[in-house]
């Protein structure tokens, strides 16, 4: 039978262990030294090391409570910490890819979604094509539908942001000029690599990299005017690898759009 200071000390091991492995995950898929699909399952076993350190350390803390020994109380706490942490991630994201829709292109604006131009040689054999899946099938709460729809039932918050930038009609302002300039500062601010940029076309191209597996989701950016005294921007977000992207993509348009408020 284990003792307390020993269920404490082998949940903390489990916890190492099993970091080291998703690391390793992690990172090697960052690099390009496997493909993400083999990144996930080498990431496995880091996971099951998390459940079993949530285990001992559940144990540990149990027994702490039930018969008031804290042996290894700080191997046991660090390792309960972080088992729930290494466990909890990946089954957060396995509970967000059965609530998401499958889908992973996200447009503000379905019927014309911003094209990708100077992104389409970083694209080159991408699992994903460059093409807007709007009018691509998937099965989505029990039914078959567009990805279009899909998108406006799933995140009917994502519309295209609009802003009065000029009430006084001053002729020396522009307001398009002056959303397309707030939105590029931005998309840096965001952390993005910005490829392309035109203000007089209003078009800005950029891709961002996920910080664990090093995904990219391919972005553009359309800026114009809307009558005499606004401007209207149009984002369009995409993965290049992946079906279900459990709904980063559309965390991604609604949070950059936050920002421009």
């Amino acid at each position: 039978m284990l003792t307390q200071r020993n269920a404490a000390l082998f949940s903390l091991v489990a916890f190492v262990l099993g970091s080291a492995i998703a690391l390793t995950a992690s990172y090697g898929t960052r690099l390009g030294s496997w493909a993400y699909a083999t990144g996930l399952e080498i990431l496995l076993p880091g996971f099951v090391l998390g459940v079993i350190g949530v285990a001992l350390g559940g144990l540990w803390l149990a027994r702490a409570l039930k018969i008031n020994d804290s042996a290894g109380w700080k191997f046991g706490a660090a390792g309960l910490a972080g088992s729930l942490l290494l466990a909890g991630i990946p089954l957060n994201q396995a509970r967000l890819y059965f609530v998401s829709p499958p889908i992973h292109d996200i447009s503000t604006d379905p019927e014309y979604p911003p094209p990708f131009i100077a992104l389409l040689p970083l694209r080159a054999g991408a699992q994903n094509g460059p093409e807007y899946d709007g009018m691509k099938l998937v099965q989505y709460e029990g039914r078959e539908t567009h990805t279009a729809a899909a998108q406006k039932k799933a995140y009917p918050d994502i519309k295209p942001y609009v802003a009065l930038l000029n009430p006084s009609q001053d002729p020396a302002i522009h307001p398009d000029k002056v959303l397309f300039w707030r939105a590029f500062e931005r998309a840096k601010d965001a952390g993005w690599d910005i490829v392309y940029f035109d203000e007089k076309e209003g078009r800005i191209e950029a891709v961002n990299t996920s910080f664990w597996f090093g995904l990219k989701q391919d972005i553009s950016i359309r800026v114009k005017l809307a009558g005499r005294i606004g401007a209207k921007l149009d984002i369009r977000a995409k993965s290049r690898t992946g079906q279900n992207d459990m709904g980063a993509t559309a965390e991604l348009v609604r949070d950059y759009i936050k920002s421009l408020k």
